[in-house]
């Protein structure tokens, strides 16, 4: 048998490490000649900068990025004669990368579990393909630092699809226990911070959470974390085994740099960053290439990673089109549709699509969502069962509509397999700790982390260049989002401009019957919609810019960070003041809150009780949604706000897609009902005050002491607000007039002279007949309804208004005063005295 693989061999010649040359010299699949432009630009980018240690590669899904990192591979492998592993996020796309690797004759082997690490991957012939658990955990083949395992040495590691990965890499040094599954575990933590939380005023909500009641996440106080450290070592030690025994050697040593988060299904304790450095064969791998989307924010791999953020502020990119699929996107909650209900509308074209052989897949952020569509599409509950209903659909077996649940990537539905794809609302982070990321720190890197999940998802039906596919955005939270300027600049060019494209059609869309024929021009290969959506996506062919202050902010938390574990102290403390300090973080109070939250937790881990008070007290006051300090900040009043017009218009021209300003105040009117908690009707009183203009407050939620709700006007007088909505049919009690009367007795303290309105926001204006109610309002939950209406109206009008900030202002100016929405209107037309009712009070 001839081996013409040992008589290439047995010539000698030098093998090419060019990555350009080593294409030219590989077989090539039937109708494949050469690489697309914007792979050869990035190669011919890359191969003068192979030798640095991170190196970020950038392009768009469908551009052929899976051969362009084979074929860096292949360059190492010989250029260095070492072994080179390739990450992916799941195991399907390693099934695909070694399909493609038999496509192009690049020699690739994949990881198998209970299996030794092969010899040719070992011998620097063959690239190793496995998901990013098989490198990062901790008892991987590859070695644990301090384990006395031998450690692999790499000579580069490709982590494919970077940034879809970042959630599944911290999970590999997350401990979770379940409630479900370590009941008594899950119960005996959560006995020994209940002390805690009651320090802090949140017993109650912590009582809510670890009880199943509310599906909130609770940080332990990071004084009470470090106090307990010990016994929690010495306590996990002893159960570990039985919950998660691969994450215990990357947590044992680390805890004191762990967050701890309750939620009502779990515990997790993760580090504030994965302790990547563990990992010996990463750590200190000479060649780290994460091959990323095309997105603004590279913040995360810095965190998640430690890359170097000058590494990453220089990403290797290409400004081709190369791969941007054609999508037709529509915002049903844009349209002039008159009341028509939007859901009932999507899913009945999504069931004639399907009957009609076009693939329609839904993607919904909960199970709980999914199951609204269960009536139109089928739902997988399981892993497998996805995956077949997707081998389903890429087949032409099936062509649903098919709903997905907090699936945004790993799932490829090219051609047929998807003509329509619904986006359901914004999605949500896939552990506690995304949940928790968002609640505390608004910032770009959430912003960034979200934008992603969008891209991932609107990106499931158009896997190529010459694929297509229509959008349909739906849901106030994710129409909410994606109409604010801020959040814009976190997608990538090509979306961005097919929503703009997006917003002017589903402005021009009146009638149901017109949204069918809208959809059915991209699907029908309309020439003018195909040519317009050509001409208007090439103003989206160049590079994203990067996100400088994100990337230096990420350095600087990294270098903290490993200060802070070396036990550096004052030197991690310095270098978060640094950055708090920072003349460019100066309006970003969200961050500089999440950088005093962080340095807090090495304040009381060196003991410093009086730094880390202040630093915490520094984050609560600017979040409440941070772990309060000891000592509640005191209060500090404010001055008189300016006219509600201006706020109002302020507000609404943060927005691009102007309409998407309706769609977030219905969202955060929402629990202005009786079924809500008393937390979130709270927190929507507080909205709908921020949204007729005034400053709206929680003083006693983050005080401790003061109303539930505050408004506070440009009149002469403010609004205090004591919501009772689980009034139901009890009267106003003569107690809860005391809280009332008291809550004016603290606003007459923080602001002397000024005059209060006194109100209970409740079901019906009833009080018993102990309760002394003269000079109190009732604000009724009917009333409520139409002053939320009221405010509807207006805002739509303004929506509607062509005009800049002066114009819109005269014009609000004129439509509050209309609506009767002014605090005077608002006391003379929405409240109205009580009236006596018989009965016991307590």
């Amino acid at each position: 048998m001839v081996d013409f693989k040992k008589l290439q061999e047995s010539k000698g010649k030098p093998k090419p490490i060019n990555p350009r040359e080593i294409f030219n010299a590989l077989p090539k699949p039937p109708g494949i000649n050469d690489l697309y432009a914007s792979q050869a630009e990035v190669l011919d980018a890359w191969f003068p900068r192979r030798t640095e240690r991170d190196v970020v590669v950038k392009l768009h899904t469908g551009g052929g990025k899976t051969l362009v990192a084979l074929l860096m591979a292949q360059s190492v492998m010989n250029e260095l004669g070492e072994p080179v592993i390739y990450l992916a996020p799941t195991n399907q796309l390693v099934d695909q990368v070694i399909a493609k690797s038999k496509e192009y004759g690049i020699s690739a082997v994949p990881y198998v579990r209970k299996q030794p690490l092969q010899a040719e991957f070992y011998d620097g012939k063959s690239v190793l393909v496995g998901s990013y658990e098989t490198l990062f955990n901790g008892r991987s083949k590859f070695g644990v630092r301090n384990s006395g395992q031998s450690i692999v040495k790499a000579g580069a590691i490709i982590l494919d699809d970077a940034h879809v990965a970042l959630s599944s890499v911290r999970d590999a040094f997350s401990l979770t226990i379940t409630a479900k599954d370590h009941s008594d575990v899950y119960a005996d933590l959560a006995g020994r911070f209940r002390t805690a939380f009651k320090e802090v005023g949140r017993s109650g909500s912590f009582a809510d959470v670890t009880n199943g009641k509310d599906f909130g996440v609770m940080e332990v106080p990071s004084w009470a974390w470090q106090r307990k450290l010990p016994e929690i070592e010495q306590y996990l030690s002893e159960v570990v085994e039985d919950i998660d025994p691969f994450v215990w050697p990357f947590l044992r040593d680390n805890l004191a740099v762990c967050h701890c988060l309750f939620s009502r299904k779990s515990v997790t304790i993760t580090p504030i960053f994965p302790t990547v450095d563990l990992l010996p064969t990463f750590d200190d791998c000479s060649r780290r290439i994460y091959m990323s989307a095309t997105i603004a924010d590279d913040s995360e791999i810095v965190r998640t990673f430690g890359a170097s953020a000058e590494a990453v502020s220089k990403p290797i990119t290409s400004a081709s089109l190369a791969g941007v699929g054609e999508r037709m996107i529509l915002i049903p909650e844009l349209m002039k549709l008159e009341g028509t209900p939007i859901t009932p509308m999507v899913k009945n074209i999504a069931k004639k699509l399907a009957e009609n052989k076009r693939g329609a897949a839904i993607l919904t952020p909960s199970g709980h969502a999914a199951d609204q569509w269960t009536d139109i599409a089928k739902y997988p509950s399981t892993a497998k069962a996805v995956a077949d209903e997707i081998s389903a659909m890429q087949s032409g077996t099936s062509y649903g509509p098919l709903v997905l649940a907090n699936r945004y990537d790993g799932i490829d539905l090219a051609g047929n397999a998807c003509r329509f794809l619904v986006m359901d609302n914004l999605p949500q982070g896939t552990s506690d700790y995304d949940i928790y990321r968002v609640n505390v720190v608004a910032d770009a890197a959430v912003s960034s982390l979200i934008a992603q999940r969008i891209e991932q998802g609107i990106g499931r039906g158009t896997r190529g260049g010459g694929d297509f596919c229509t959008v349909m955005l739906i849901g106030s939270r994710l129409v909410g989002w994606i109409g604010r300027k801020s959040n814009l600049a976190f997608l990538t060019a090509s979306t961005r401009v097919q929503l703009s494209m997006g917003q002017e059609m589903s402005e021009t869309v009146t009638t149901v019957k017109e949204v069918h024929e809208t959809v059915m021009k991209c699907l029908n290969r309309d020439a003018d919609w195909v040519k317009y959506h050509a001409s208007e996506l090439a103003e989206a062919a160049h590079a994203a810019p990067v996100n400088m202050l994100a990337l230096r902010v990420a350095g600087g938390e990294r270098k903290a960070f490993k200060l802070q574990r070396l036990g550096q102290y004052e030197k991690a403390l310095q270098t978060f003041e640094k950055l708090i300090a920072d003349e460019e973080l100066k309006s970003d109070s969200q961050r500089r809150a999440w950088l005093s939250a962080l340095a807090a937790r090495i304040a009381y881990q060196m003991e410093d009780e009086q730094r880390g008070q202040k630093l915490q007290t520094n984050a609560f006051s600017v979040n409440n949604n941070h772990s309060p300090p000891k000592i509640r900040p005191p209060y500090v009043p404010r001055p008189i706000p300016g006219k509600q017009s201006g706020a109002i218009v302020s507000r609404l021209l943060e927005y691009d897609l102007r309409g998407a300003m309706l769609a977030d105040f219905e969202e955060a009117v929402a629990e202005l009902v009786p079924a809500a908690s008393a937390a979130r009707y709270e927190e929507a009183l507080a909205n709908l005050g921020t949204y007729l203009g005034f400053e709206a407050e929680r003083p006693e939620k983050i005080h401790g002491t003061g109303p539930d709700v505050l408004w506070r006007t440009g009149a002469t007088f403010d609004f205090v607000i004591e919501a009772k909505s689980k009034k139901e049919d009890n009267p106003l009690y003569k107690s809860d007039h005391a809280q009332l009367l008291e809550a004016e007795n603290w606003f007459k303290g923080a602001y002397p002279g000024r005059a209060a309105v006194r109100v209970s926001a409740l079901p019906e204006a009833v009080a018993d007949n102990k309760a002394s109610t003269a000079g109190s309002y009732a604000l009724r939950l009917a009333e409520i309804t139409k002053l939320v209406g009221a405010l509807r109206g207006v805002l739509k009008d303004l929506v509607a208004s062509p005009g800049k900030a002066d114009a819109l202002r005269e014009r609000c100016e004129a439509a509050l005063q209309k609506a009767n929405l002014t605090p005077d209107g608002i006391r003379k037309l929405f409240l109205v005295t009580f009236e006596k009712a018989s009965g016991k009070g307590p």
